[in-house]
């Protein structure tokens, strides 16, 4: 059997700040085969697009962030290269779709410069050559008329062709892997739509690997081929996606597939939501992170954290009843 793309090895990245240490990722472990497309899935704050980030080390100068663990991919950890070497993989290697992309495009450059710089920072191409190259893939991203709209400005597109134009650039070197860190959001259901699909063909055409990351258990479904549920810095319930979804274990996971519409749901029906609110960063409780607002909390689970209980050859769940709680199959 071949060894993973990328193996992600007890990761750890917290934050030091004027009002403590903020521990947002904790004891993270996963693997990416190549060609798999993987999903994380949690509320805001669980962790998840801190963990894309420390993957490619990409905090700012004036943020106080500690890495630590392994990230390796191909079997050299990513935490351990010098900034040359990390800036030769971010985009070439590994690329990265961010949430916004009105505010990670140039207001001032047009998109297809912003395309072929792309290119023209990883290959040894003419301005020419990846001019036309950022116009392929303008144009294979879904952009009309990409020859007379590689001038324009962010400005001038809708919030879907932004994204489709923040795609091109993530792809724009045919990376191994592709993390896209809510690419959907702000964008209504149609389009979204659109973007999920072209990005399962792109991954298709490409033969990346994808690393989905969303709030949104409906487009992890619609994506992804394994899921990671992530909540309060860890990763608390990992399945294969149709499994996780016949007979998810941990209670946290119950709570977020009750929050997604279903045609069996009748006429009048409200979703239930997760009653009280995600752990306080600055002070998290010295037990299960969900126990608080868990519904079938016991007495060992405000005193110590659970590790992941081994439920099947690619199902875990982090929860001190997980045995009890697992469904005949």
């Amino acid at each position: 059997m071949s060894s993973p793309l990328l193996e992600v090895r007890d990761l750890r990245t917290e934050f030091r700040t004027k009002e403590g240490v903020v521990r947002a990722v904790n004891s993270v472990s996963f693997d990416l085969a190549a060609g798999e497309a993987l999903g994380f899935v949690g509320e805001s704050g669980s962790g998840k697009s801190v963990t894309a980030l420390s993957i490619l080390r990409l905090f700012g100068p004036f943020t106080d962030a500690r890495i630590a663990g392994q990230v390796l991919y191909d079997g050299r950890d990513l935490l351990e290269l010098g900034g040359n070497r990390m800036r030769k993989i971010r985009g070439r290697e590994i690329g990265m779709i961010f949430q916004d992309p009105l505010t990670s495009l140039n207001p001032l450059m047009p998109v297809g410069q912003q395309v072929a710089e792309c290119i023209r920072l990883h290959e040894s191409v003419s301005r020419d050559v990846a001019t036309r190259r950022a116009t392929d893939l303008l144009e294979l991203v879904g952009i009309p008329d990409p020859k007379n709209r590689v001038d324009d400005l962010p400005h001038s597109f809708s919030g879907g062709m932004r994204q489709r134009i923040m795609i091109a650039i993530a792809v724009a070197c045919k990376p191994r892997i592709l993390i896209a860190d809510e690419p959907t959001t702000a964008l209504d259901v149609t389009v979204q739509a659109q973007i999920l699909l072209l990005l399962n063909d792109l991954q298709r055409e490409f033969g990346m690997a994808l690393i989905m990351i969303s709030h949104d258990f409906g487009v992890v479904a619609a994506t992804c081929d394994r899921v990671n549920v992530m909540y309060g810095g860890r990763i608390v319930e990992h399945a294969y996606t149709e499994e996780l979804f016949r007979s998810a274990n941990h209670p946290y996971t119950e709570g977020l597939l009750k929050l997604v519409p279903s045609l069996e749901q009748r006429r009048g029906e409200q979703l239930v939501p997760i009653s009280g609110q995600p752990p306080d960063v600055f002070d998290m409780p010295p037990g299960c992170s969900f126990a608080p607002r868990c519904p079938h909390v016991v007495g060992l689970c405000n005193e110590k954290k659970p590790e992941l209980t081994v439920l099947g050859p690619s199902h875990g769940s982090a929860c001190w009843m997980a045995e009890q709680r697992r469904l005949p199959r």
